[in-house]
């Protein structure tokens, strides 16, 4: 009997694949059409069941439960079916449901390429945005920032609208490693921010700084890191007699005379 060809790893093609934990399995239960048609029918039957038993009871609070199955199991429903893409900030996913999520929420994505490891390059990133009026957070490979109306990076033209600002303009920066660098994926132009006219264009402007302040900080960084490399390469202390000469103020060659 001729032995079976083993079957490939689905996970081969990722050898950097952490194991999920179990909030990542809850979030991400409900990956396909029909764990979710089961999930849906499963609520309403519940819902409806809860309806007919407890819809005329005498007691307040079992008069109040199928409403409340309704609203909080509603909401749970729609967390588990968008696989966390409804809250505001990003929960730690694989990769590659983080960045469709990103796709889908965000107008503007752009890519570049930078000479530092992927640690420099998040470590660059987050102390770039340690300022006042912005926050940075690593979740995964990726960084997200949330930028405040006290942040004054520029002379924004719809600057006015700051103090009228409710909710945070966020840009999510991915980052993968690639032969010889790091590539950066920055996404930014939140669908979700609405209001006034103002505020939204404001939140763009900001966006937009944001990813030019990240396109320049790994260069700046680059540049620091090549000048403490040729600091290095320099002698750290002077001869022995240069140094004797120095503090005696005369030559040893010739005794008597300044150096």
């Amino acid at each position: 009997m001729t032995p079976e060809p083993a079957k490939p790893d689905p996970a081969a093609n990722y050898p950097d694949r952490e194991p999920l934990t179990r909030r990542q399995k809850a979030l991400l239960f409900l990956n396909s059409r029909r764990r979710r048609f089961w999930a849906g029918l499963t609520f309403f039957a519940v819902w409806l069941l809860l309806q007919v038993l407890f819809d005329r009871s005498e007691h307040f609070l079992l008069n109040l439960l199928p409403n409340f199955f309704l609203y909080a199991g509603g909401a749970l429903l729609v967390l588990l079916w968008t696989n966390g893409a409804v809250l505001n900030q990003p929960v730690p996913l694989p990769m590659g449901i983080m960045r469709g999520t990103a796709t889908t929420r965000f107008m503007n994505h752009e890519t570049w390429e930078t000479d530092l490891s992927l640690a420099e390059t998040q470590e660059a990133l987050v102390r770039l945005f340690l300022q006042p009026g912005t926050g940075a957070r690593v979740i995964g490979r990726t960084v997200w920032v949330q930028l405040g109306k006290e942040w004054r990076a520029e002379e924004w033209w719809h600057r006015d609208a700051a103090p009228h600002m409710k909710r945070r303009a966020p840009v999510h920066f991915f980052l993968s490693a690639t032969e010889s660098r790091t590539a950066i994926t920055a996404f930014s132009k939140d669908r979700r921010l609405a209001g006034m006219h103002d505020v939204v264009r404001l939140s763009d402007e900001m966006s937009a700084t944001a990813v030019k302040l990240a396109r320049n900080a790994d260069r700046k960084t680059g540049r620091r890191r090549g000048s403490r490399a040729l600091s290095s390469r320099l002698p750290a202390r002077l001869p022995t007699e240069k140094k004797r000469a120095t503090r005696s103020g005369t030559c040893p060659a010739q005794e008597g005379r300044p150096c």
